[in-house]
């Protein structure tokens, strides 16, 4: 089965970078019984700014209702053969201070939850961006967000 997401160029694909008491909030997908962590996010679509996007994605996959932010960072991820690329923009985005995730509509969304800077090396995140939210999470992210170029991980 082809995934048509990928036929007609790159994709672009917004972020939310959600901080909350020094820890990050990531969602966890599932795939072959084995979890992998991405930025809480997803596509934007036909006609939707970035962050009507982001608004939209965080309520799907974790009911949160998010206030965009400023853009922290830029990451392509081009795969080696070039059937996919994706650029994401991962912007900064607040919550109300009693909110909690809990699992949306997305079925490649198994949860959402809140993890310090100390326990990002080691995970399964992707794109791999752990060196740009541990930085970012401990110092706070520049005020020109940089481009983190292709982010692909390479198998």
């Amino acid at each position: 089965m082809t995934d048509n997401r990928y036929t007609r160029g790159p994709r672009v694909r917004v972020a939310a970078v959600i901080v909350r008491n020094g820890e990050i909030l990531l969602a966890e997908h599932l795939k072959d019984g084995r979890a992998y962590y991405l930025l809480p996010g997803g596509g934007v679509d036909q006609g939707e700014t970035l962050r009507e996007a982001l608004a939209r994605e965080l309520w799907e996959e974790t009911r949160l209702d998010v206030t965009p932010g400023r853009l922290l960072f830029i990451c392509e991820s081009i795969a080696p053969d070039h059937s996919r690329h994706i650029i994401q923009l991962a912007f900064a985005a607040d919550i109300e201070a009693e909110a909690m995730p809990s699992k949306g509509d997305d079925p490649r969304v198994s949860g959402a939850y809140f993890f310090p800077p100390e326990a990002l090396p080691e995970m399964p995140l992707f794109p791999p961006m752990q060196e740009t939210l541990v930085a970012g999470l401990r110092h706070g992210f520049p005020d020109a967000p940089p481009s983190l170029g292709n982010c692909w991980l390479a198998q």
